[in-house]
């Protein structure tokens, strides 16, 4: 969903659009890679809008349970955000922690069902990344 119809669907909806949220929701859409708290908050920054932590949190908690951001977690225990969207996976530096986006252009539901009906198993999502080390930490 690109920011102007986000926006638009949440003033739509009778919601605040405050310049914190459209810058958050901005970000979220514009990212290459799911971003940290800390990186919104610093990017925010950037942008003359110095807010706290909880502000950001209190943001991202409001995009998330109108399912237009998500969370996710590479292994590090480190939350991470992004916008809703296409199903994709990511590639994770596991030196500098980057990671970026990844489209397979093989569709991986001929797998899911394959292992679904070997294994007798509802399968109701699945996540797959790729760790190694960026072409930064290789040199």
């Amino acid at each position: 969903m690109k920011q102007e119809s986000v926006i638009s669907v949440l003033r739509e909806q009778g919601h605040r659009i405050t310049n914190v949220r459209s810058a958050v929701v901005e970000l979220l859409e514009t990212s290459k890679s799911p971003l940290s708290a800390d990186e919104i908050r610093e990017e925010l920054k950037k942008r003359k809008l110095d807010v706290n932590k909880t502000t950001v949190y209190r943001e991202l908690d409001f995009l998330k349970g109108r399912n237009i951001a998500q969370e996710v977690e590479f292994g590090d225990k480190k939350k991470r955000y992004e916008i809703v969207g296409k199903h994709h996976h990511h590639v994770v530096c596991v030196q500098c922690k980057r990671a970026e986006d990844v489209d397979l252009q093989q569709d991986l539901d001929v797998v899911e069902k394959k292992i679904a009906r070997g294994k007798g198993f509802q399968i109701t999502g699945h996540s797959l990344e790729f760790f190694g080390l960026c072409s930064n930490c290789r040199q």
